[in-house]
């Protein structure tokens, strides 16, 4: 195996993506034959740790806790302790600059620091930038970046280290989302990946490879959760199988209504800002045709997100299930589900130039 590693193929970083939930992790090997998916876990958060309650659990575990993961993804067939990551989206900022072209000479990247410094009124040593061209429309030639606070990676990563875990690589949450989730995505179309959080969701708008626009939803599974435990009095355990679209071994009376109830309110959310989001960016961008919906995250196959989709946008929806990802998986009723839930994780993996 070792060998094979060393002489054939390229053994990826684990992606690795945590919220108040749960743990989520893939890793990758890339041959000459493609992608491959060779570990993958998805895990609850420790209830020992001494959390005030399930929904207001820290997003970064302290290091004990990632020390307690590491063990799991071990013992899962994970190999090695390099880590590729991705910070919360409440701690980024996005921004849409006009830059002159690379091919100018000028000092693009100090350019586009100062653009955002200046907007953000800070000095553009206190935030670490990622940027790219967007398509451009008619004479404006518009970059779209995303700036991160550096005090906020510095303490992910001394948090990581402090835990054994090596992160080679700090990643964008929607170029990861866009990248693990959209196996036949159209060049020319505009397509949308919905991923679905546990506090908060996020909308990344792309036309072909390129991410055009990026919404932050202020809503997320942990609303599902909290009126499945407070509105209808489910136990901890209720309401993780509503989260998990499980049925539960007692047979509760009524809880298939409490599912659709609970998910109901989340998905009349997500559709009203992704309604708004869509209009925004079809307008912006005219003469490219609406592609698809893809899915990710929580709930990626409920019936009821899709239902609310479908009525208020009525564009096709799609699991964003990367197909190494699912045949990594291998079978049962929860494959797609599980794969969609992932899906992040694999983009994170999928970074091979690191």
């Amino acid at each position: 195996m070792l060998d094979m590693i060393r002489t054939r193929s390229k053994l990826s970083a684990i992606g690795l993506t945590i919220d108040a939930h749960e743990f989520r992790a893939v890793q990758l090997m890339q041959t000459t034959k493609g992608i491959s998916t060779i570990a993958w876990a998805v895990f609850p958060r420790r209830d020992d740790m001494g959390y005030a309650d399930h929904a207001r659990r820290a997003s970064l575990p302290e290091p004990d806790e990632l020390r307690w993961a590491a063990g799991i993804l071990e013992r899962r067939g994970f190999i090695g302790n390099a880590i590729s990551i991705a910070p919360s989206t409440a701690e980024c900022s996005s921004h849409v600059i006009e830059l002159p072209p690379a091919r100018s000479g000028v000092p693009v990247d100090q350019l586009a620091k100062m653009e955002v410094a200046r907007t953000k009124k800070c000095g553009p040593e206190d935030f670490e930038l990622g940027y790219w061209a967007l398509p451009a429309k008619g004479r404006t030639q518009e970059t779209l970046a995303v700036a991160c606070p550096r005090q906020v990676i510095d303490d992910t990563i001394e948090r990581f280290e402090s835990a054994g875990f090596v992160p080679v690589g700090i990643d964008l949450l929607e170029l990861a989302i866009n990248r693990g989730g959209q196996d036949g995505a159209e060049e020319n179309e505009i397509n949308a990946s919905l991923h679905i959080g546990w506090r908060s969701s996020l909308a990344v708008l792309s036309l072909g490879e390129t991410v055009i626009y990026v919404r932050r939803i202020e809503h997320g599974a942990s609303g599902v959760w909290d009126m499945a435990t407070g509105r209808y009095g489910l136990s901890p355990r209720g309401a993780d199988a509503v989260i998990d679209d499980q049925k539960l071994a007692d047979g509760s009376r009524g809880y298939a209504k409490v599912k659709r109830a609970t998910w109901s309110v989340l998905a009349a959310e997500l559709a009203r800002e992704l309604d708004v989001t869509i209009a925004y960016v079809a307008h912006s961008f005219r003469t490219a045709p609406l592609g698809k919906i893809f899915l990710s995250g929580y709930g990626s196959v409920n019936p009821v997100i899709d239902e609310h989709l479908d009525k208020v946008l009525g564009i096709p929806i799609e699991c964003a299930a990367p197909s190494a990802l699912v045949k990594g998986i291998g079978s049962g009723q929860e494959i797609w589900s599980l794969a969609c839930r992932l899906s992040t994780a694999y983009g994170l993996a999928a970074r091979f130039d690191r």
